[in-house]
């Protein structure tokens, strides 16, 4: 990507952006409030919470777009199969019941008819194999980028494959800015995304899907920041005349009231009114829209002032014993998810992580209907609990006929 400064995106003044004025009205007077300052190493910091609010209320009142044409049916999924040791095998990381999930989930995902499924932590490459052997049987192609990559990225598309036509285009992409520690001496995770373009066959339009995973941890918000302005200055660099549609674990949701929220180690855990930077500039950069609100009141702000405060019993207790305030279908990471909480119980603020992103030509495509998917716990052979840490995220798109 171009470096910092260099690209027109990051010197458009945030206060006269409908997407990023948020962001700017939580900056100090006086600072220079472009995201060429504000993800510098020195930038400016919130002083109060970026609220969207304005944003997601016009969001909600813009109409949806058509309703008839073409459906295709999208899921983007954290599946959260990480299983591998490091440190010459004296370390491993290893998500809560992952042996029995990994059997479950492929032929659990794919009997829901999806048409485009955009997937993040497949990071084995026998997974690859065990998911794209059921979805061969389903009439699915697919690509989970190179092999020595993808043990890096852990990423995967899969495309029904009757809905292929044309010439096709498969990227894969590593972000420059990278926590190296990750990768040494850590598990050796190099994070990245995979786009996928085509020619969507029942209606003649091109379309370029995209799935991508981004830094994790609040005080990491830079690097993610950075992570999301490269991936959305590529996916906006798509020809005008094609549909983008974006899965991801952004590992960021759009609002959070307080700055320090959860522990770790007995410290409190901050940053993340600066962690709420990467939802809008992936959609800023990209010229995306966030599908879950087109014309839908999803209510994230109200949702995030409903939780309780964080006192030392959330890392006990899920919400400290108060799952039932909670609205549901908004948030994709909860402590009220059971492997969730096993993991990261009390650390972390609840929020909607997982997102679909749209960037489409005007009137071409409609977002007919969104919900989350695979929140219930399930009967899988070490007992009943979720499919993953992270629930699903699904948006049925109406596509209309070229001319």
């Amino acid at each position: 990507p171009p470096r910092l400064g260099d690209h027109p995106g990051d010197r458009v003044a945030m206060d006269t952006s409908p997407v990023l004025r948020h962001l700017a009205a939580s900056l100090p007077e006086g600072s220079d409030k472009t995201l060429a300052a504000l993800l510098s190493e020195k930038g400016p910091r919130f002083v109060t919470a970026p609220d969207p609010t304005p944003l997601l209320d016009a969001l909600a009142a813009t109409d949806p777009g058509p309703q008839d044409g073409t459906p295709l049916h999208v899921l983007t999924y954290n599946v959260a199969l990480l299983d591998r040791g490091y440190l010459l095998g004296l370390q491993r990381v290893r998500m809560p019941e992952v042996s029995a999930r990994r059997a479950a989930l492929p032929s659990r995902i794919l009997k829901d008819d999806w048409d485009v499924v955009l997937l993040q932590e497949v990071w084995d490459w026998s997974d690859v194999v065990r998911i794209s052997e059921a979805a061969e049987r389903e009439g699915y192609v697919w690509f989970a980028g190179s092999k020595r990559r993808h043990k890096q990225h852990g990423l995967m598309i899969l495309v029904r494959g009757t809905l292929i036509d044309g010439a096709q285009e498969r990227t894969e992409g590593q972000y420059d800015h990278q926590r190296r520690i990750e990768r040494w001496p850590g598990p050796n995770i190099k994070r990245g995304y995979l786009t996928w373009s085509f020619t969507h066959a029942p209606t003649g339009r091109r379309l370029r899907v995209a799935t991508a995973h981004p830094q994790s941890w609040a005080s990491w918000w830079r690097v993610r920041s950075l992570q999301a302005r490269q991936l959305g200055i590529d996916l906006g660099s798509t020809p005008d005349d094609t549909i983008v549609v974006l899965g991801t674990d952004l590992n960021a949701g759009p609002y959070y009231p307080e700055d320090t929220f959860g522990e770790v180690d007995g410290e409190p855990v901050g940053e993340w009114w600066q962690n709420a930077a990467a939802w809008p500039v992936v959609q800023h950069y990209g010229g995306m829209v966030d599908v879950r609100v087109l014309g839908h009141d999803l209510g994230d702000v109200p949702t995030m002032h409903a939780l309780p405060e964080w006192t030392p019993g959330w890392l006990k207790r899920p919400v400290n014993g108060d799952c039932a305030i909670v609205p549901p279908g908004v948030f994709t990471g909860t402590d009220c998810n059971s492997l969730y909480f096993a993991s990261y119980g009390g650390q972390e603020y609840p929020a909607r992580l997982d997102h679909l992103f749209l960037r489409a030509p005007e009137g071409t495509v409609g977002v007919a209907e969104t919900s989350l998917v695979y929140e219930a716990p399930e009967e899988l052979r070490s007992g009943r609990h979720e499919l993953s840490d992270h629930y699903g995220v699904r948006a049925e798109l109406r596509i209309q006929p070229a001319p």
